[in-house]
């Protein structure tokens, strides 16, 4: 059944983005954000979802109307996560289910009406070292539900750091795109502006989406993962590549 509304968040990875679902999904107003669509974990969802058949296979209906049932909030609001490559496999799924059209019409017909969040970060090279150290030690955010235990720490790279400021460059560039391309407005959150008060910051956000929490004093889950160290390599790397310091 298509929801009455959606909110869509619009990010690259690691520029706050999981920080802003918990809060959106702890305010009952936004659905419960997550990357539903993200290639590497549909087979996980689908199975735990009980809709693969013995081979593993699911259909694009089966999948929407779960990850539709997954990710709304008791108001019927869904909230979806996407990524540059999330976007390719929800725009290539919805087409498939109907006539061609634009993403943006796609998206109203099977998402119902659609809010839209850009998420982004203004220092690449801090969103980079967060890249990269989360990659190495697959610990992506702390909030209670990290493994215990000893993981592998990442090492300063330069040419890793290169990699991910391209690669968020890219994917910002690409949102941009898109947005222009489909005539949307999105709202737009930067973590450099609201990091000091993430809770007041999503609050916001939401009433300016018409979307406002139906629950008080939200709470932060997550701690930060930046630290000496990251604060370290990063003033190692500007040096090197004869970047300015951040702002």
């Amino acid at each position: 059944m298509t929801p009455p509304r959606s909110l869509i968040l619009c990010t690259t990875p690691r520029s706050g983005s999981t920080l802003v679902c918990a809060l959106i999904a702890a305010a009952g107003s936004g659905g419960a954000p997550e990357s539903w669509y993200r290639p590497e974990d549909r087979a996980d969802y689908a199975t735990d979802w009980g809709i693969a058949d013995a081979h593993g296979g699911f259909s694009a209906a089966d999948y929407l109307a779960a990850a539709i049932r997954a990710g709304s909030g008791g108001d019927g609001t869904f909230g979806l996560r996407l990524q540059p490559g999330s976007l390719e496999l929800l725009r290539a799924d919805l087409a498939s289910l109907s006539w061609p059209a634009p993403d943006l019409a796609l998206m109203r017909r099977h998402l119902g009406r659609c809010r839209f969040l850009h998420v982004s970060r203004r220092d690449g090279v801090a969103q980079a070292i967060s890249r990269l150290k989360a990659e190495v030690s697959q610990v992506w955010h702390l909030d209670g539900s990290e493994p215990a235990g000893p993981r592998p720490r990442a090492a300063y790279d330069a040419a890793r750091i290169d990699a991910f400021r391209a690669e968020a460059a890219r994917g910002n560039a690409a949102w941009e795109a898109w947005f222009a391309a489909e005539g949307i407005v999105p709202h737009r959150l930067v973590y450099e502006d609201f990091a000091g008060d993430p809770a007041a910051a999503v609050v916001a956000a939401l009433d300016a989406l018409g979307l406002p929490p139906q629950r008080a004093g939200l709470a932060v889950p997550n701690r930060r993962m930046a630290d000496a160290e990251s604060a370290a390599w990063a003033a190692r790397y500007r040096a090197k590549r004869g970047l300015p310091d951040a702002l």
